[in-house]
């Protein structure tokens, strides 16, 4: 896997745009941290419409009963005494 940082990287981007072109990754680093992975394509990737998918699915609470930020931190500071 090859590994480049952005500023090398805006300055060759053809060049490095060849290596997912052979399947092989490029990871995009900013300061020595990975922020970015350049993959190929795949034309036979269906394309999602993520509107669609959350209206038609929205997402699930995991509480019925939603509670205030503020009561949650009374619990805790309650607890700790």
């Amino acid at each position: 896997m090859v590994t480049v940082n952005v500023a090398e990287l805006k300055s060759k981007l053809s060049h490095y745009l060849k290596y997912p072109e052979r399947g092989e990754p490029v990871l995009v680093t900013s300061h020595g941290t990975v922020i970015a992975k350049i993959i190929a394509e795949h034309e036979d990737a269906p394309e999602v419409n993520w509107f669609q998918f959350f209206q038609e699915n929205p997402p699930v609470s995991l509480s019925k009963r939603a509670v205030p930020t503020s009561e949650l931190i009374r619990q805790i500071r309650d607890e700790d005494l």
